[in-house]
């Protein structure tokens, strides 16, 4: 420090005040050292009128002149003077400086003490009366204050007015400094920054905060500059205070359901993270999104604009899925209205979250055709038209293609002219009746701790679904195949229920979807399939109640029945009989009460009813819903007897010989082994099952004669109607030679 030259002007007989320009780092110490010498401090601060006035260079010279004339002799550094005039700009410091160059203090000695003022040395040294006599500098008088002007609405915490900003620079304050006044800085010197509201104040107290003033309203921002007022400046303390510190990306739709400050804080938390956050369609979402009140519409919709090709797109599809599981049905309906932009590209958008999305999927599948990506999309669906192969004797065969075809017309919504025909054909022979009766088949179960639960309108056309089903929750399963009364109403096929003395339960859901009013579909309205979606989900709510109730102990079976089925494509046919008779139809006009006499060899007369095997019905009454019962088609008449129980999980079965040779004329044979003794063994391959022969108690064999190509071949093996396991078969030629199909032709 100059101190030196300071004791050389105290005891100099300059009449003029010293000029010490001063650094940052000296500050503190020249402070010390002047007190040292004897020179009292005059703060600048001292001579502001109030609060948040500058300070009156008249004052100061007043001061001056009553010192010289008061205490001849007196010493005394002026501070916040260097501070006060870098503030007012270059020209007014310019000319106080040289006014105060000048000024006669006379017998009094007054040091200058002068900060934020390096750039105007030059100029005053023009003067050569203004020597090393008068001034000196230390380092350079190097400054780095800067200030940041708040207004008082914004909530930042400053100091309040120009003097308490003037009283902190006298005591040495550095760096930057925040204060809320109404003084005009425009032309200091000095670097000003202007805050003029919250986000402006978030901004200069988190320097690395980088998100758009959009991504927030003013009162929002506000609220959090409140909050980081309150919590060190800190970002994270903030978010820690509500929860935002883990687990971003859990509990999604609770957080950002709403419109509260914690709802748009969590957003907020979300933009500042996105780059740690697991959730890739996330990312994207927060990328193109800069207001909260955008933010759920973007969640939902951003996925309409990836094209399902787009290598992005899978784990796009499955990272939405998990973020709107929980949103309501009503926003999700509203997506599924934008989802239709392009017909092509919305069914990939879809899931089977809601029930408004599964009936948008099935309407898409019905006006368009089936895609491969099914089973992503909506399994259940899938599920449900995957081809189930029957094994009741003599009837496997028929019923396992007639109802491949039955579920596909169903979707299509289109009937197909050779399954019209099959339609008529089965109409004469009634091939059902085959069959045992549901009460034959209700007389040889096991009745002892087993809940009977009787689910009206259960066809066998959803056997393929409730097997998947049972199969992931891991329950035995053995189906029955049976045939119900003529005509197919409950009042006639009711019995087995009334009959039974042990716990039970009558489900009227899906009798009700198909053909009430309460369900809800009319195929006056919409002519569409929607209505399978609903039928699917009781199916999917039934297994669920299944393996509650099992897996409670509350029964040792649960045993699935059923008083008829249902046709849909009855109602497709729009075929009505022009029979004058005194009668009139029932139930949709599939029956009427019998009436003599008649020539109608497509009908079946029974228990009083004369009853359409066709897809025809009887004048006189109402239309049906969406599906109807009453008559003799397959779909109506065939019903299943389904017996669930707790599943032995422990059973695997594996194949003996990975590898086995093809012969083109007599196909190939398989052996298995269970690790424990199964009944009743057969593999379904290529949608034809074959039956196992027992070789030992863990050993069986299985021939497959259509098996006559080299190739893999997956196949499920079964044990009864249970599903134990999948195999792959490696089949080769006799050369050995896996891809030669014909190598047995030379």
């Amino acid at each position: 420090m100059q101190i030196d030259s300071v004791k050389k002007y105290l005891t100099s007989s300059v009449k003029t005040p010293y000029f010490l320009f001063i650094c940052d780092g000296q500050y503190a110490t020249a402070i010390y050292e002047l007190s040292v010498l004897g020179l009292d401090p005059v703060p600048m601060s001292g001579f502001c009128n109030n609060d948040d006035k500058m300070p009156d260079i008249d004052g100061l010279l007043t001061y001056i002149k009553a010192a010289d004339v008061n205490a001849n002799g007196k010493r005394f550094v002026v501070t916040g003077l260097g501070e006060f005039l870098a503030l007012r700009g270059s020209d007014e410091a310019t000319r106080t400086l040289s006014r105060l160059k000048d000024h006669n203090v006379g017998g009094v000695k007054v040091v200058l003490l002068l900060r934020g003022l390096a750039s105007l040395i030059a100029g005053m040294q023009t003067d050569p009366r203004f020597d090393s006599r008068r001034f000196s500098v230390v380092d350079k008088a190097e400054c780095d204050l800067s200030f940041t002007l708040a207004a008082p609405t914004v909530g930042l915490s400053a100091l309040s007015g120009f003097k308490a900003m003037l009283e902190e620079l006298e005591n040495g304050r550095c760096g930057s400094v925040v204060v809320n006044t109404a003084v005009n800085l425009d032309k200091a010197i000095f670097t000003v920054h202007q805050i003029s509201n919250a986000y402006e104040g978030i901004k200069f107290l988190t320097r690395e905060f980088a998100l758009a003033r959009s991504c927030g309203s003013d009162a929002r921002w506000a609220e959090l500059l409140t909050e980081l007022n309150q919590s060190n400046c800190s970002l994270d303390e903030v978010f820690e205070k509500h929860d935002l510190g883990n687990n971003l990306e859990s509990d999604f739709y609770a957080r950002i359901a709403g419109s509260d400050y914690r709802n748009w804080l969590y957003f907020i938390c979300l933009k500042s993270k996105a780059d740690t956050l697991q959730n890739g369609y996330l990312r994207f979402v927060l990328d193109k999104t800069s207001r909260f009140e955008d933010f759920a519409g973007k969640v939902l919709n951003a996925i309409i604009d990836i094209p399902h090709m787009d290598k992005r797109f899978p784990s796009f599809y499955r990272e939405r899925k998990a973020l709107v599981e929980k949103f309501p049905e009503s926003d999700i309906a509203d997506f599924v209205v934008n989802s239709r932009q392009v017909v092509s590209e919305s069914i990939y958008k879809l899931t089977d979250g809601t029930s408004a999305e599964r009936e948008e999927i099935i309407a898409w599948l019905s006006k368009n055709d089936m895609i491969p990506q099914l089973d992503g999309i909506y399994p259940v669906l899938a599920a449900y038209l995957k081809k189930y192969v029957f094994k009741c004797p003599e009837l496997a065969d028929l019923l396992t293609e007639y109802f491949e075809a039955y579920k596909r017309q169903k979707l299509s919504n289109e009937l197909e002219p050779e399954f019209l025909e099959k339609v008529d054909e089965l109409a004469l022979s009634r091939k059902f009746n085959r069959l045992p009766t549901r009460n034959e088949i209700m007389d040889s179960v096991d009745k002892s701790d087993t809940f009977l639960y009787w689910l009206d309108a259960l066809g066998v056309e959803y056997l393929g679904l409730i097997e998947a089903l049972v199969q992931k929750r891991g329950l035995s399963v053995r189906v029955n195949i049976a045939r119900a009364e003529l005509p197919t109403i409950t009042a006639i096929n009711r019995d087995f229920f009334d009959a039974w003395q042990d716990r039970k339960e009558k489900n009227g859901e899906l009798d009700d979807t198909k053909h009430s009013d309460a369900g809800g579909y009319n195929f006056t309205n919409n002519e569409l399939p929607i209505h399978l979606a609903k039928e699917l989900d009781i199916i999917t709510a039934m297994i669920d109640k299944a393996a509650t109730e099992l897996a409670l102990r509350h029964c040792k079976r649960f045993l699935i029945a059923s008083d008829h089925g249902a046709s849909r494509l009855a109602v497709l046919r729009r075929k009505e009989e022009k029979y004058d008779t005194d009668t009139t139809g029932e139930h949709s006009g599939r029956c009427c009460k019998l009436f003599q006499p008649y020539d109608l060899p497509l009908a079946a007369e029974e228990n009083g009813y004369l009853v359409l095997a066709d897809y025809g019905r009887f004048k006189g009454s109402r239309a049906a819903n969406v599906e109807v019962h009453g008559g003799a088609s397959l779909e109506e008449v065939v019903v299943p007897v389904i017996e669930l129980s707790l599943k032995d999980g422990s059973v695997t079965v594996k194949l003996v010989d990975e590898t086995v040779t093809v012969d083109f004329r007599t196909g190939t044979e398989i052996k298995l082994f269970f690790n424990s003794p199964v009944q009743d063994v057969s593999v379904v391959l290529n949608g034809n099952r074959y039956s196992a022969s027992q070789i030992d108690a863990n050993h069986y064999s299985v021939k497959l004669p259509d098996t006559k190509r080299a190739g893999d071949y997956s196949a499920d093996v079964y044990a009864g109607d249970n599903l134990i396991g999948k195999i792959m078969i490696k089949a080769q030629g006799k050369s050995g030679k896996v891809n030669d199909a014909f190598d047995d032709l030379f």
